[in-house]
């Protein structure tokens, strides 16, 4: 075994595997920046319902040669409730099909034409348009994505000049006496180090090409890599959400059930595409079951994807004690999705407002109908009083919090100003329960007295404030737009006479004497 190494040139390989994932990070980057807000919305607005998802999912990461990147975005987006956890999972499953693609255009390009003839091509004028047109922002993503791509297949050079001398000097029969379920755990233990199946899928397609392993072992050891890719989200979503919990499992659970039916069908599969379908050439093959274990996985799955999202949810279950309920969900990392998040928070964080001042003043909650009280009682609300303001309070700390690190994101098209809006928002919000929170002990003083003067002001008080809040809860929850700023405008000059007309009865007390 000892002489084996001296016949392959390490530094070499491992020169050639680093400039190939640095290629595929450059690539990522560069189809990241150049899809922009439009590869986002693509994403949220095709995903409803499961078939349109797995095939969202199959396009994205065929198109953005990343399932990690596609998996990041899909855990915002079910944490902003944009995406239901059933359809994200379709969008994973998918994912795993479009990751398949690298394997076809690297048997394509980098086994069956000169490598030089194109990648040193592509690194020139990638370098150059980025040396030269820094100022324009496409030209450069451009530039990236073909510096990128020319720095994957330099790379695949490398390992495959690497590995070529090895077979050249070595008799590796020895290695076709291995069990395929060896090649399986290598392939694993490979892809879970240098997270990326691609790479994983390159390594095999060099030392296939080179004769250094038979194709059932080079197919073992796909298999085992695309279990071995699950490792990233399995370890992000420790001491994580729920949602990050429910994605990361089911990606994991999702590859052992197809890994197991690669394994268990190997050998019946490789018959089928050679002796069936006539794919004798060892390299399509072994992308040809790449592609068609994971599309047979699909296939057997689908049907179950409902019962399994409810299985995942029963499994990981919210047990925060943050006041927030959409922002531990959602990574900032993502503006859209982040943006989307507070949007819905600050919903909330209204609706935590409503509930304070309607209980500070007395005032039953069904006036706003059964479902905002159910909705009200279901959020994490703690008892009346001084412990439901500190709970508003906390939430608007740990929602102005979340603003600060969506800020240091790079935001797009008018996610600024939707941001700004949304904080404007929040600090009016606060603003009212402050100025009721100042109240409350005057309230409580007069609820207390024996003055009936005192008692009549407050029931009137009361009774306007009932009506002001109802109409103010329906404006701000309708779906009809239309005419609603005049809504409001009616509404703010009911407030104002409201204001006035109690100014008016307690300084007409206060000068008859009935109050101090």
């Amino acid at each position: 075994m000892q002489d084996i190494w001296q016949y392959i040139d390490l530094w070499k390989f491992l020169a050639g595997l680093g400039t190939f994932l640095f290629g595929m990070h450059y690539m990522e980057a560069a189809i990241k920046d150049l899809a922009g807000p439009a590869f986002k919305r693509f994403l949220r607005n095709q995903t409803n319902t499961p078939i349109k998802a797995i095939l969202s999912g199959t396009l994205a990461t065929a198109v953005l040669q990343s399932s990690s990147v596609v998996t990041l975005m899909v855990l915002a987006f079910v944490g902003a409730g944009v995406i239901q956890l059933q359809n994200a999972l379709g969008i994973i499953i998918g994912a795993n099909l479009g990751t398949t693609f690298t394997g076809w255009v690297v048997a394509t390009l980098g086994f069956k034409l000169k490598i030089e003839s194109f990648a040193l091509p592509l690194i020139a004028v990638g370098g150059i348009s980025i040396a030269f047109f820094s100022g324009r922002e496409k030209v450069k993503h451009i530039g990236s994505f073909l510096l990128g791509f020319g720095f994957l297949f330099l790379g695949l050079n490398y390992m495959k000049e690497a590995i070529d001398t090895l077979a050249e000097n070595v008799d590796l029969s020895m290695f076709a006496e291995q069990g395929v379920l060896v090649f399986f755990l290598v392939g694993f233990a490979l892809t879970a180090v240098i997270q990326s199946s691609s790479a994983t899928m390159v390594i095999n397609l060099s030392a296939l090409s080179a004769g250094i392993i038979p194709l059932e072992a080079a197919i073992a050891m796909v298999i085992g890599g695309d279990l071995g890719t699950t490792i990233t989200a399995m370890m992000g979503s420790i001491g994580g959400s729920s949602a990050k919990k429910r994605a990361g499992f089911s990606h994991f659970l999702f590859n052992l059930i197809t890994a197991g039916i690669g394994m268990s069908l190997l050998h019946p599969i490789v018959y089928l595409l050679r002796s069936v379908w006539g794919i004798t050439d060892p390299l399509y093959t072994l992308v040809s079951f790449h592609s068609f274990f994971n599309l047979l996985g699909i296939v057997l799955v689908f049907p179950f994807l409902g019962m399994f999202a409810r299985v995942l949810e029963n499994m990981f279950k919210d047990d925060n004690k943050l006041a927030s309920h959409y922002l531990p969900l959602v990574t900032p990392t993502v503006p859209d999705a982040a943006i989307d998040a507070l949007q819905k928070e600050l919903y909330g964080l209204i609706d935590h407002v409503f509930s304070y001042n309607l209980n500070t003043f007395n005032i039953p909650k069904d006036i706003m109908g059964a479902e905002p009280v159910k909705k009200l009682n279901g959020r994490n609300l703690k008892p009346n009083g001084t412990d439901e303001y500190l709970t508003i309070k906390q939430l608007e700390g740990e929602m102005v919090a979340y603003y600060l690190s969506i800020q240091n994101e790079k935001l797009e098209g008018d996610e600024p100003q939707r941001l700004e809006k949304y904080v404007f928002a929040i600090r009016n919000t606060m603003q009212a329960v402050k100025a009721v929170k100042d109240v409350v002990h005057d309230i409580e003083y007069i609820e207390r007295s024996a003055n009936d003067t005192q008692m009549k002001l407050l029931d009137l008080l009361r009774k306007e404030l009932t009506v002001f809040y109802k109409e103010l809860y329906m404006m701000l929850h309708t779906d009809k737009l239309a005419g609603l700023m005049e809504l409001l405008a009616d509404q703010n000059t009911k407030a104002k006479d409201m204001y006035q007309r109690s100014l008016d009865e307690i300084y007409g007390m206060a000068r008859s004497g009935n109050v101090s």
